[in-house]
């Protein structure tokens, strides 16, 4: 379908030597005039590899997005050139009874309200919210009733010329350079469908076992060296229930579990399968136990964390490498996740000791080393008789530790049964 004419509601401003238009579009006339930013690549094969990067998974993520009630989008940035655009102010304000209000209304901003008026000659191309645009071309495609949803977009000027597109390239990569990604920490205060995310503030908040500072609700990742008292953090304790959800839903990416909010009967099924592997985990390995039921953590903490080195399950990387083993357990033997956490019962937990002292717990400088994480991974798998790449794990270990025929007859001794 050919566009035709069409007025758009806007407001026009000026950044730096950029003229703008904040514009409501319709989403239908978004999927039918705006392209993809090929038109500031001359060269084909740059266009067809922006065409291919923004039309994957992501692209049906967003279109399924559009579906929800509660769909939002931020503003689309349009370049746009050709054609001929006209500015129509609204200009003459008037106020039947408040007219003192007239007076507050500075003269520049009078000449900032209309419509922009496109006649459907123009050639219009995103600059930032390609899969936006992506996702709203498919959702328009696949048949998604958005005949009344009109979209916050942003249009400039450009020019084809060897400057205009040097200036509209610029443009592009300064506003997708500088986006910041919404922090984890955000995400798990803040977010309504992210699936870990809900569970982990329902932990926190009405659960005595979890409440801060048992987990401590923090923007790192990793524990403060000062803090003697959590178990773990609320972004690892988000990390193990992804792991816990994604085995749980049979799935190897988290994606829907982020994106679309289940109903409340689902996010109780979810609330059971953490708080059962939780009980699981506390049940096996009696300290975490202790912890996760004391009405003083610390004096639970001080003894299995230090620079002593402590309990694996006292440390994040700990925690991720236990669960990863466990659900690999529950894969294999078609268990649950908490009944397999518990035949790993008997596993070696000191990070002082073998396997773990010089593999993720450096006991000259008494920290952890993140670089092992995978090769304590292996041993542990090994340990518990999963399969492993035997050729990999001893390459691993010799780069990491030495001497692995000796340390094997060591991990065959910590075999399970």
């Amino acid at each position: 379908m050919k566009p035709g004419p069409l007025a758009l509601p806007a407001l026009r401003g000026v950044v730096g030597d950029w003229v703008y238009y904040s514009c409501l579009m319709p989403i239908t006339e978004i999927a039918l005039r705006v392209r993809y930013a090929d038109e500031i690549h001359p060269d084909k094969a740059l266009s067809a590899l922006i065409q291919r990067s923004l039309e994957g998974p992501r692209a049906k993520h967003i279109a399924e997005y559009l579906t929800t009630k509660e769909r939002f989008f931020n503003s689309l940035v349009l370049a746009t050139y050709g054609g001929s655009p006209d500015w129509l102010e609204v200009g003459n304000f008037k106020s039947a009874n408040k007219a003192e209000i007239l007076k507050l209304v500075p003269g520049s901003s009078k000449d900032a309200l209309g419509f922009l008026a496109l006649s459907g000659s123009e050639k219009i191309f995103a600059v930032d919210g390609q899969h936006r645009l992506a996702g709203i071309r498919r959702a328009v495609a696949d048949g998604a009733d958005l005949s009344q949803e009109q979209a916050p977009v942003i249009l400039v000027g450009h020019k084809k010329d060897t400057a205009g597109m040097q200036r509209t390239r610029r443009l592009f990569t300064t506003l997708n350079k500088t986006a910041v990604p919404v922090r984890k920490r955000d995400i798990i205060t803040l977010d309504e469908d992210d699936v870990m995310a809900i569970i982990s503030r329902r932990l926190v908040e009405t659960n005595s076992s979890f409440r801060d500072p048992k987990i401590a609700v923090i923007g790192s990742q990793g524990i403060p060296v000062g803090n003697r008292v959590c178990l773990t953090t609320i972004s690892s304790l988000y990390d193990t229930l992804k792991l816990l959800f994604m085995f749980d839903l049979g799935q190897r990416t988290d994606r829907s579990l982020r994106f679309n909010r289940p109903t409340d009967e689902r996010l109780d099924k979810y609330y059971e399968v953490a708080t059962s592997y939780f009980d699981a985990l506390a049940t096996t390995f009696k300290p975490v136990g202790q912890l996760l039921s004391s009405s003083d953590p610390s004096a639970i903490t001080e003894k299995h964390r230090g620079p002593h080195g402590g309990h694996l399950l006292f440390r994040p990387i700990g925690l991720e490498i236990v669960t990863r083993v466990a659900i690999e357990m529950a894969r294999q033997k078609d268990l649950d996740a908490g009944t397999a956490i518990k035949s790993l019962k008997k596993i070696p937990t000191d990070l002082a000791e073998a396997p773990y002292a010089g593999v993720i717990w450096d006991p000259m400088r008494q920290i952890i080393n993140v670089k092992g994480k995978g090769l304590a991974r292996d041993i542990l798998r090994y340990i518990c008789g999963l399969p492993v790449d035997m050729k990999k794990l001893e390459t691993d270990f010799d780069l990491a530790e030495g001497d692995f025929n000796k340390a094997l007859k060591g991990f065959e001794a910590m075999k399970l049964s």
